[in-house]
């Protein structure tokens, strides 16, 4: 749940203040990214495991 606290509105309004929109995008699509990776990576073991 942590990692969902980087997408945050409060964090983007603190972002938008030190960081260029293109690279703010392109943070935003990794930590995305990421974040899906790391569920299905997650859900993935747990099935095998299982």
């Amino acid at each position: 749940m942590m990692a969902v606290t980087t997408l945050s509105l409060p964090s983007m309004i603190l972002l938008r203040k030190a960081v260029k929109p293109k690279l703010r995008g392109i943070f935003v699509l990794i930590c995305t990214l990421g974040i899906l990776l790391v569920g299905y990576l997650f859900n993935f073991l747990s099935i095998r495991l299982v």
